[in-house]
């Protein structure tokens, strides 16, 4: 069961099959360089691990540069990566209020942000949105954590076992799709 009228080309791909919904969305890819895919990739291990060195450190390599008004900047700055990257709601929350008083957004400023990864964070900003939309708790640091981990691996900066499971191999696609 799908359907297709009054859908803009890109949002074609909507189909409803047995109570789950995919939206698939042609317009969104994005070859990111390998500095950047290996950085955020690192990142998602980052937030998934709740790891605020490592989201620190990712965010130098990606070349986000923020400027600090806090004492607890890793905390911060783990806070912010979550904000920016993640579709996880906080604990308790029903809605994320990015410029509330108690922010990280006014606790740590982002002074400079790679072009090429503005897709990915409104990718991330609209699947939030849809997630909060039909209530439904789901992280994409959770869900990217497999492909984040073979990248890494593939690259030599991932050896042999994470804390959160093993390095999986095959490629993602053939885990999904292939045969055997």
């Amino acid at each position: 069961m799908g359907w297709h009228k009054g859908v803009p080309p890109k949002l074609q791909g909507l189909h409803v099959v047995w109570y789950r919904v995919a939206l698939l969305d042609y317009g969104q890819v994005k070859d990111l360089p390998d500095n950047l895919r290996l950085g955020y990739a690192n990142l998602i291990l980052a937030i998934d691990d709740n790891d605020p060195l490592r989201a620190t450190q990712s965010y130098r390599e990606l070349g986000i540069k923020t400027l600090s008004y806090c004492e607890e900047e890793p905390k911060e700055m783990l806070k912010l990566a979550k904000t920016m990257f993640d579709t996880k709601l906080p604990a308790g929350s029903k809605m994320l209020q990015p410029f509330s008083e108690d922010s990280s957004l006014k606790k740590i400023s982002v002074q400079s942000f790679p072009e090429e990864l503005f897709c990915v964070l409104r990718t991330v900003h609209l699947l939030r949105g849809l997630s909060v939309g039909m209530d439904i708790d789901f992280s994409c640091a959770e869900q990217w954590r497999p492909i984040a981990e073979e990248a890494l691996h593939a690259a030599g900066r991932l050896k042999g076992q994470n804390p959160k499971g093993k390095v999986q191999k095959g490629g993602f696609i053939r885990r999904i799709f292939g045969r055997g």
